[in-house]
């Protein structure tokens, strides 16, 4: 070890107990997550409640170490990458569900809890949380609320910031601000809350989550559709949106190439729809009861098939089945059987430019790389899509190009972002100004200022 973290080591182990600070042989057994970064620091902290973490920002803020928060490591934007000098907080060993109301219908919880974990807690009360990512069996609610994520449910029930009621953080200097409110109507001054949710560690750490907990549907109907192309997939999310209204539950779309891709994953078995068609889409519904979801899609399916909007369809008859579509539409994952490291981008926009978007987008790649594969896919009723590429590890070391194909066919378009739910981290800082405005980053420098004077949380990660 070098002289700094041997003397990060001592002081940490002394606060914490040395059972809490992972080091070595031990930090290096451990899971990086999707960042290889992550534990380059040398050095993990596991605090166990507030208290300790509030000690950990005094000693940090004190002996000029800043610090590095890692939920379930599944962010996409190196969020997580530390560097000798730094020490990282692991929330792992504060995973309680501290209280379920459900007269209040909300939940509070320490933010090592684990999504998965909180939808099996929950369930018994015929509660839910909002928020569901394909990731949900790691990332942590903790991540979450730094990410603001967003997920499958969107168009139902909102992002991580429309889910959550109050906080408790610990401060750059330690000091703890309790804002965990538990009411939906509370205007006694500022909603400091808001100043942490999706922020990625830089503001202050959370240490208690106060969230909103919706019903469990009495019925979920899951269909797979194609269609020809995105203007028919459009004209059938508006039409799902005006007579579905509030049942409206997922409209997740695949392009072809990324529904080739998935289905192809050996236990999978055969696709529920054939490869070929211009786009696909997984759309769920709930309902007061299975005959009545199942009627509403089914008159749903049929008006598109009668205006040719849709060209295939399967309704999910079994849970089996269901959970089969969920796999084919989730498993981005499968890209890495194809390449030696892969590029993921998040990018959102207006539904009206998505077909432009998408040509732009496409033209470009194929003029740069005509024999290469995009992979599209996303939550379209939220103008969300994600796009991924295969990459060597040069190439995925030097990421130029492709970030500036993805973001340079934004530029023609108005009210865009760079950055839908997966947040800014190390990989998109360099283009936070394509989304924000001057004015608007310089005011993101004075919070930060504000708050973290030392920059001592999470330093140099979003601008």
């Amino acid at each position: 070890m070098n002289d700094k973290l041997d003397d990060a080591v001592s002081l940490f182990s002394q606060a914490l107990g040395e059972k809490n600070v992972i080091h070595g042989r031990k930090l290096l057994a451990r899971n990086h997550g999707y960042c290889k970064g992550s534990l380059s620091a040398g050095i993990l902290l596991l605090p166990r409640s507030t208290e300790d973490v509030a000690r950990i920002c005094k000693l940090a803020n004190t002996h000029g170490y800043s610090i590095v928060a890692h939920g379930g490591l599944t962010g996409l934007v190196e969020g997580t990458a530390s560097a000798v000098g730094q020490v990282c907080i692991s929330f792992e060993k504060m995973k309680k569900i501290i209280d379920i109301d459900p007269d209040q219908s909300v939940v509070v919880a320490e933010p090592g809890v684990v999504l998965q974990d909180l939808f099996e807690a929950t369930e018994p009360y015929d509660l839910m949380p909002g928020v569901d990512i394909p990731s949900r069996g790691s990332c942590t609610l903790g991540g979450l609320t730094s990410t603001n994520a967003g997920g499958v449910r969107v168009i139902r029930y909102g992002m991580m910031r429309e889910n959550i009621l109050g906080l408790e953080v610990v401060l750059a200097n330690g000091e703890i601000i309790d804002a965990t409110n538990r009411l939906i109507k509370n205007n006694a001054g500022y909603d400091m809350k808001q100043m942490f949710i999706g922020t990625e560690g830089t503001m202050g750490l959370v240490t208690k989550i106060v969230m909103r907990l919706h019903p469990i549907p009495k019925s979920t109907i899951c269909s797979l559709v194609a269609c020809n192309g995105l203007q028919p997939m459009m004209t059938l999310l508006r039409r799902a949106r005006a007579s579905l209204d509030a049942q409206l539950l997922s409209f997740e779309v695949m392009w072809p190439e990324y529904y080739a891709l998935t289905t192809a994953q050996p236990d999978v078995g055969a696709p529920p729809i054939k490869v070929g068609y211009g786009i696909y889409a997984v759309i769920e519904i709930t309902g007061s009861d299975d005959e009545d979801s199942s009627n509403r899609m089914t008159h749903l399916l049929e008006s598109a098939f009668e205006d040719e909007l849709v060209v295939d369809a399967v309704l999910a008859s079994s849970v089996a089945q269901r959970q089969v579509i969920w796999r084919i539409r989730d498993d981005s994952d499968a890209i890495e059987t194809t390449c030696e490291a892969y590029l993921s981008y998040d990018v959102g926009m207006q539904l009206q430019h998505m077909p432009e978007y998408v040509d732009n987008f496409r033209s470009r790649f194929l003029e740069n790389y005509p024999d290469r594969t995009p992979y599209i896919f996303g939550h379209m009723g939220d103008g969300n899509l994600h796009i991924m590429f295969a990459v060597s590890n040069d190439e995925f070391g030097d990421r130029r190009t492709f970030d500036d194909i993805v973001y340079d066919s934004l530029g023609s378009f108005e009210s865009t972002t760079i950055s839908a739910e997966h947040g800014i981290g190390l990989e998109k800082k360099a283009y936070l100004g394509r989304s924000r405005s001057e004015a608007y980053v310089h005011s993101m420098h004075c919070m930060k200022i504000a708050l973290d004077p030392n920059n001592i949380l999470n330093p140099g990660k979003v601008f």
